[in-house]
This record gives C-alpha cells, structure tokens and sequence, in this order.
C-alpha cells in the first residue's frame, strides 16, 4: 500500500506540472492543477500521519491537510461548468462555495494549529484511540460528505447538459456528451462515500486498526489521482471542440428559471410562418444534413436566423428537437436512395453515411426509432409491397 501512495503523490504532482505547462491553458487547466496539488499536498500529509517516524519528525504537518477535503468538490464543479462552457467564468459570489473551507481553518487555528508539536500528535494519538473531541468528530464527518453533496450538483450539471445537446446538435459521440466526465464524477463520488464510511468506522467505532483503515483511504485516492489524470489532462474543453456562437447546453435551464431574461430574444409571432418556410425550403433545396456534424449554429448561419430563434422555432413551432428534425430528413434521404440505381454500388451503410449518419450503430437506432423497422425490414417491405 505505502508504494501506491508514494506513486499517487509523485503523479498528482506530475500531472498539476503537466496542466500548468500546456501551451494554450484554459481556466479549466488552472482549476485541475488546483486539484491535483491539493491530492498531492494531502497524500503527502496524510502518508506523515499514518508514519510514525515521520510524524514525529513533522508534528506540525498533523491536520494542515483535512480542511482542503471541502476544496474538491467546488473545484470539481467549477471544472465541469467551465469545460462545458466559457461563458461560466468565475464571480466574486462562488467564493461562498470556499466558506466551509475557510471556517474550518479557522477552527483548526483557534483550537489545534497554534499547539506544540507534541501536543499535536497526542491529540492525533486520541483520534487513532476512537476519542477524537466533538468538534472534530463533527468536521470529519462534513469533509467527507461535502464531496459527495458536489458529485451530486456535478452529476445534474451534466444531465443538463446531456439532455440539451439534442436542441443544439444533429448527431451524438462520447466527446459529445462528456462521457469520461460522467465517469470522472461517479469515481469521486465512490471515493468519496468510501472514505465517509471510512471515517464514520475510524471515529465511533473502535473496531478496526486506524492506521490500516487511513491507508485504505489514501490507496483510494492514490488511485483516483491516475484516474483523474488519465481521463482529463489531454481533453480540449468542450466549449474549443463543439463552439455554437451565441449559446451552449446550459444556457437553456437559464432561459426556463429566467425567461423574462430573455424576453427581447423571443421570436414573434407573426415571423414564425416566414421562418418557418425559410427553414423548410432551405432544408429541401440544400439538404444541408447530409453534414453529419452539423450544428444548430451552422444551420442559423446559414439561413441567417440568431441561434435561439432558429432554437425557438424547431422546438417550439415545429415540435421537435434540433435532432430529430435533422435526422428525420436523413432518414428520408436514405428511404430515397435506397431504391436509387445511381446509389446501387454502396451498401446500406455506405448509403447512410453518405446521408449524414456517423456510425451503422446510430443509423439503425435512429432508422427504428423513426420508421419502426430495421433498414432492412424496410426495404424487404418495400420490395413485396
């Protein structure tokens, strides 16, 4: 156990150098350094604690670490909104997020930071010996839920996220939808729980070596540090890779909580029959989904509609998501073709690809969903009819 704790803490310091060394930093690079040297400082600290020699030797080190516990999860947040979008910077009013943070060094000043070396460790002693003060006991037990209370806000922020991409785009991916942030979040949420049970056993229950039980927890976090570096360092932000000018995925909760916000953006009503055949003939003339990484933005550009109206108009006054009303002229487009001579040299696939589908695996999920059957139930129908 102690080698996995001594790599964790040589890579979250690898990887915060690796993030702060980037040539084109993003404010999402700056937030997982701060991640990952509060891991490093932690598992150093940490590793102090368990080590009798070493604790010894650096008493003042014991209970610097415990309070950066409320840090990961309003970076963790902060990290995640960020990448999604670049309009999410940081204000003066999330500086609350750091309060709890705060308050418990505060706390550990008045109450432990300013005593002797030894009486730090004696102190240390008595938690080891299931008799930590109640004060403490109600801290630790904060600093592990804490994490876990963000994972949860993180996991709606990406649902938001998830759900809205089908307003904004005609196609889906894993980049799309930011599956290895999902993955990211639930790991520190596991981590996160396991070290609250961990904690809970280690305080009130004297049934278990504390030692042994703090190593658990910092292989734990050794572990998530690879994790987390694997998963983040390489990954360009969302809003680099997908860039819709005007609006993101998040923008749309905004205009549901706050809609006289955006009042002066709503279409009126008697532009909607205009647009509407403006969209549609563009559409029939241009086929502009045969594009298969067309973007609502692309399109407002090109019939030039703002992006929200054009938003407006295909949800609202056409019934349908930004998706499936590209992919409904898609699969048309693949019904014509099918039993089009000048395409009989491509197969099924080759057709759908040609028509804007990304993968044989969308082409047909997407196909069943619209038609209620397979590409080639479709034509086998066709050809008996």
């Amino acid at each position: 156990m102690t080698t996995i704790i001594i790599i964790g803490f040589i890579q979250a310091f690898f990887f915060a150098v690796l993030a702060l060394t980037k040539k084109k930093k993003e404010v999402a690079d700056y937030i997982l350094a701060a991640l990952f040297l509060i891991l490093c400082f932690q598992l150093g600290v940490n590793y102090v604690m368990v080590t009798e020699k070493y604790r010894e030797a650096l008493p003042h080190l014991i209970g610097t670490a415990g309070p950066m516990s409320l840090l990961y999860g309003p970076l963790l947040f902060f990290f995640i909104k960020n990448f999604i979008s670049e309009k999410h910077k940081f204000k003066p009013k999330h500086l609350l997020h750091f309060v709890p943070f705060i308050a418990d060094y505060i706390d550990g000043s008045i109450k432990f930071y300013n005593q002797s070396g030894q009486e730090k460790i004696q102190d240390l002693i008595e938690i080891m010996n299931g008799q930590p003060d109640a004060d403490l006991a109600v801290f630790l037990l904060i600093r592990s839920i804490h994490p876990i209370i963000y994972c949860i806000w993180s996991i709606d922020v990406l649902r938001v996220h998830r759900k809205n991409l089908f307003r904004l785009y005609s196609f889906t991916s894993e980049k799309l939808k930011l599956e290895w942030l999902w993955y990211l979040t639930w790991s520190m949420f596991v981590v996160g729980v396991s070290a609250f049970i961990l904690n809970v056993i280690i305080v009130f229950f004297d049934v278990a070596d504390w030692v042994q039980l703090r190593m658990i927890i910092l292989v734990i976090a050794a572990l998530w540090v690879f994790f987390l570096g694997y998963y983040s360092i390489k990954k360009t932000p969302f809003y680099r890779s997908y860039h819709i000018d005007g609006i993101d995925t998040l923008d749309f909760d905004k205009i549901l909580k706050q809609p006289e916000k955006y009042e002066k953006t709503k279409l009126k009503e008697e532009e909607v029959p205009g647009l509407k055949k403006k969209l549609l003939d563009f559409l029939v003339q241009e086929k502009p989904y045969l594009n298969n990484s067309l973007s609502i933005g692309e399109l407002a550009e090109s019939i030039d509609i703002p992006t929200y109206q054009l938003s407006q108009l295909i949800n609202d006054k056409l019934g349908k998501s930004f998706f499936e009303l590209i992919n409904s002229y898609r699969v048309d487009e693949v019904k014509q073709r099918f039993f089009d001579p000048k395409y009989s040299n491509l197969t099924l696939l080759g057709i759908a690809m040609e028509c804007g589908f990304n993968s044989k695996a969308s082409f047909n999920r997407i196909f069943k969903q619209l038609t209620n059957q397979t590409p080639t139930e479709y034509i086998k129908t066709k050809k008996a009819a």
